[in-house]
């Protein structure tokens, strides 16, 4: 038998290092696997982190524009003024305001170093709301316009963006509506008034004053003081208090509205004028500017001119309506009958003596002055006829003595001080001196008026109660 050799066996030298270099690449494989999957979940929870914090940003200031919101009653957020709307010019509204929130503004806002916020009030069918636009019918769905400057189912959006690291952002909304919940309008209601003694200012009565006839009423844009026995056949009214210590036959009353007095200027009256008593001591006609004597016209009696004043004393000055361009006096002796004489001066009229008076010009203009008016003495300007005649003074009255008036007495109570006549600054003023500083009524004199020169209107107004608006926070929207 024949028999082989064995062959020899290999050498299992190596093996283990191969093996362990397979294990190293494995492990090795594995680690970076780890390693990869770790950096992913790093980036991942940082991410999150961001997120998280850009949403809690936006969260922030949503609930800060909330309280404001809502705390503003006074703000109608769909209006032009903090909201989108203006119907006259919608895009001026938003270029100007930007859907401002009231109060705190759009920011942006800083939340520590790395957060921040930003604050819109955008229409409900803003585009930049939406991933795509809005189709016809879900803006019919929504009675909306596809115009987001103008608002037609007064519905906003409040929207907060809030920013990360990194350009995270997050958007989040709310839905916005003002609802109208209380506003009345200004009223203006008309007062008709007539009365016989009208002072825009206080009014001190005293003695056995006697303010008669069929609109015999006094009213004052201020206090009524005094007492005594007066006979006041109307009614009795101030806007401020009325002394208790007066007793008219008719309404007596105190915190009335006041009754509006037209500035009294003597100038508006200058063309029912006669003759002028010039500032230079000349007597003009008025009708062509004449000076009297000297081979003009013949000069009216009775005037006299002294140191810049006019004055008439003795006889009654003639019958005719004199303009006068400074301060007037007259001390004169009236006849039997009434004389028709009207002064419109400049100055302060002062009338005493015992002369009789009535309106000479159609107008029914007795004494207009800008300055103060007296009328003292026993002074008759009561006609024994039915005709009312007029007393306008720019600054105050002192009615006093045994006078008598027929007609309506009108003081608009300029302060004296700052009424002085100045040609550039107060045209208007008083030329002269000025000679009380008080309205009075006093002593025995009478007042007698039946209306004939017709109401005073006056506009007064009510001031109405401000808009006032709920503003509801509802529903939530995350972008």
């Amino acid at each position: 038998m024949t028999t082989q050799p064995l062959a020899p066996v290999r050498s299992e030298k190596g093996v283990a290092l191969v093996i362990v270099l397979l294990l190293l690449a494995v492990m090795m494989g594995l680690t970076t696997g780890m390693t990869m999957s770790s950096q992913t979940e790093i980036a991942m929870a940082a991410n999150e982190l961001n997120y998280a914090g850009a949403r809690a940003a936006a969260e922030a200031g949503l609930n800060r524009a909330i309280e404001q919101i809502i705390a503003n009653t006074a703000t109608n957020l769909l209006a032009g003024v903090d909201g989108l709307v203006d119907a006259a010019d919608p895009a001026a509204a938003v270029n100007a305001d930007n859907g401002l929130v009231p109060v705190i503004g759009n920011g942006p806002f800083t939340i520590g170093d790395q957060y921040s916020y930003t604050l819109e009030i955008l229409d409900d069918d803003d585009p930049s709301l939406y991933p795509v636009a809005l189709s016809v019918a879900q803006l019919a769905q929504m009675i909306e316009n596809d115009n987001r400057y103008l608002s037609l189912n007064d519905r906003l959006i409040l929207r907060a963006t809030g920013t990360g690291p990194k350009g995270t952002t997050v958007s989040i909304s709310r839905v916005l509506q003002s609802v109208l919940t209380g506003a009345i309008p200004p009223t203006s209601t008309t007062i008709l008034s007539n009365p016989a003694v009208l002072v825009g200012g206080d009014l001190d009565i005293n003695g056995n004053i006697s303010v008669l006839g069929n609109e015999g009423n006094i009213h004052a844009n201020g206090n009524v003081t005094g007492g005594g026995s007066e006979d006041i056949s109307g009614d009795l009214t101030a806007t401020g208090t009325v002394a208790d210590t007066l007793d008219p036959d008719g309404l007596k009353a105190g915190g009335m509205p006041p009754v509006t007095i037209p500035e009294i200027r003597a100038q508006d009256f200058k063309g029912l004028a006669d003759w002028i008593l010039t500032s230079s001591g000349a007597i003009q006609r008025a009708s062509d500017n004449a000076t009297c004597g000297g081979g003009g016209p013949t000069c009216p009696t009775g005037w006299t001119y002294s140191g810049g004043a006019w004055s008439a004393s003795g006889a009654m000055p003639a019958a005719a309506t004199y303009y006068v361009e400074g301060p007037v006096s007259i001390h004169g002796t009236g006849k039997s009958t009434l004389t028709s004489v009207s002064i419109i001066a400049e100055g302060s009229i002062t009338i005493t003596g015992n002369g009789k008076f009535r309106p000479e010009n159609s107008s029914k203009i007795q004494f207009v002055t800008n300055g103060d008016f007296e009328l003292g003495g026993t002074v008759d300007a009561d006609d024994s006829v039915d005709l009312d005649g007029q007393i306008m003074v720019r600054e105050q009255m002192k009615i006093y003595g045994n006078s008598e008036f027929q007609g309506r007495v009108m003081v608009e109570n300029r302060n004296g001080d700052t009424n002085a006549y100045d040609a550039s600054t107060n045209p208007y003023g008083r030329r002269g001196s000025s000679t009380t500083a008080a309205n009075t009524l006093s002593g025995n004199m009478r007042v007698t008026y039946n209306g004939n020169l017709g109401d005073i209107v006056t506009e007064v107004e009510t001031p109405g109660v401000a808009p006032a608006y709920t503003n509801n926070v509802s529903g939530w929207i995350e972008q």
